[in-house]
């Protein structure tokens, strides 16, 4: 298994994306991004999502090029048509436009739509919670059986997308508090790596295509579909977070719209940022945090734990190790990377690395 440095994967990425027709400006944003989720530790939206957005590149549901444009806004609000661009050049585009509104008006919404995987989002509450803000984060997709991934709770076939919430507030400059998961039992992308790596999950996160409860991720590809998040008990919760997220992200991102024949497929997203410098001075709010978060960490550990953890505090641990360490990419992940290399006539730019 190698292990790589954060910039070997954000070149790797970069000129990959760049042969696939990626502007140098999108293709900068995009492995950036897809590096910066490896460092912290989900590999599942780092470098094994290159072949995912080649492909979706060929077949004309990405479109390299693009730059998403506002078709609506108010002092405080904005609604974006990313215009098919990737998801992380639009959300990043639209955090920074929420951000500045935030400043100038104390919350902002800004709502996304027709872009394409945004992958980890928790990077964009990161962005506002670097500039001492809060923020919300809702992605998902809707009433579309071509993305339909996830069972809602009680049924056996997919209604839903993995719809993930990202919730973040300021605590240290390099580790904010993060909330980043999806609402199903798992991200898709979770499900690519074990069934590059081989490995069964941990749970029955997966229901094949009898609905029968299954850890082999290998099922969900051949038909079968996520649990919500709760699995086959308490799946009620993650449903209905699931069902508000895709509310939230969704149906918002739509609004600035006419029809959904313009919108296609593709995700809708919405952020919520919060200045909290409009509500008290920073010094009341970091004293707040760190009454908070010191009081639950003093909880004793329980037996066999290593103690408590605030949201947000393995990623922070993860990206020191890795950026000390390196970062370790699958067999499969890296022989896929090093064929595309080579098919690009690319091996002259990594000279020592193949």
């Amino acid at each position: 298994m190698p292990n790589l440095r954060q910039e070997d994967i954000q070149k790797a990425a970069y000129h990959l994306l760049c042969a696939g027709g990626a502007s140098d400006e999108n293709a900068q944003i995009v492995s950036s991004h897809m590096a910066g989720a490896n460092l912290a530790g989900h590999d599942s939206h780092g470098l094994i999502r290159t072949m995912q957005y080649l492909k979706d590149i060929n077949i004309g549901r990405i479109d390299p090029k693009a730059r998403p444009e506002i078709v609506k806004e108010t002092s405080s609000t904005a609604h974006i048509n990313g215009n098919a661009a990737f998801g992380q050049v639009a959300a990043t585009i639209g955090t920074e436009l929420a951000i500045e509104k935030a400043r100038e008006s104390g919350i902002s919404l800004v709502a996304l739509s027709n872009l394409d995987h945004t992958g980890r989002i928790g990077t964009y509450p990161e962005m506002a919670s670097r500039e001492g803000m809060a923020a919300i984060m809702c992605t998902g997709y809707g009433a579309d059986e071509r993305v339909s991934s996830v069972a809602p709770f009680g049924g056996r076939e997919g209604r839903m997308g993995t719809n993930p919430l990202s919730m973040s507030f300021p605590y240290k400059p390099d580790a904010p508090i993060l909330l980043d998961f999806a609402t199903s039992m798992t991200a898709e992308g979770k499900l690519r790596v074990a069934r590059a790596k081989g490995v069964e999950l941990p749970d029955y996160w997966v229901l094949d295509k009898d609905g029968v409860p299954s850890r082999d991720p290998n099922d969900y590809y051949d038909g079968g579909v996520i649990l919500p998040l709760g699995g086959l008990t308490g799946g009620h919760k993650g449903h209905s977070l699931n069902f508000l997220v895709t509310l939230l992200g969704v149906v918002i991102g739509e609004l600035g719209f006419d029809g959904r024949k313009e919108i296609g497929h593709r995700n809708g997203t919405s952020i919520i940022v919060i200045d909290l410098n409009a509500m008290a001075p920073s010094e009341t709010v970091n004293f707040k945090v760190n009454e908070i978060v010191e009081y639950v960490k003093s909880s004793p550990p329980l037996e066999g734990s290593r103690g408590v953890l605030y949201p947000g505090e393995i990623e922070a641990e993860t990206r020191r190790d890795r950026k000390a360490n390196g970062i370790p990419v699958d067999e499969t992940t890296w022989s896929q990377i090093v064929s595309l290399i080579k098919e690009h006539k690319l091996d002259a730019e990594f000279d020592g690395l193949l």
